[in-house]
């Protein structure tokens, strides 16, 4: 699965400091990372223009640290790093287990 997306040549926009999460979270509800940044040139952002719902996740500190750490290397806010982590993850997932069942089904078939 995947999604190619046109960039077409933009307005660079800078990202507002923000003094909260609960700020950041409001503004990326209301913009797109698009209009930004086309992202790093070694990650492909699956990104998707469909309604977010919010959920709560608990978390290590240490893993949040490293996940805003990431996310500061890559110039991206970290629930957005996020979103597209948790994606990647699934679809790994999936492929992984598609993968396992055609090797059980091709050892039942010999």
């Amino acid at each position: 699965m995947g999604c190619v997306i046109e960039m077409a040549e933009k307005k660079e926009l800078v990202i507002p400091e923000f003094s909260s999460d609960e700020e950041e979270r409001e503004f990326w509800d209301t913009h797109d990372i698009r209009d930004y940044d086309d992202g790093p040139a070694d990650i492909v952002w699956d990104i998707r223009d469909e309604t977010k719902k919010r959920v709560t996740l608990r978390l290590q500190p240490s893993l949040i640290d490293e996940l805003k750490e990431f996310a500061a290397e890559v110039d991206l806010p970290y629930q957005t790093l996020t979103r597209a982590l948790i994606r990647r993850g699934l679809e790994q997932a999936r492929r992984e287990r598609a993968e396992r069942r055609t090797a059980v089904e091709a050892g039942r078939r010999e």
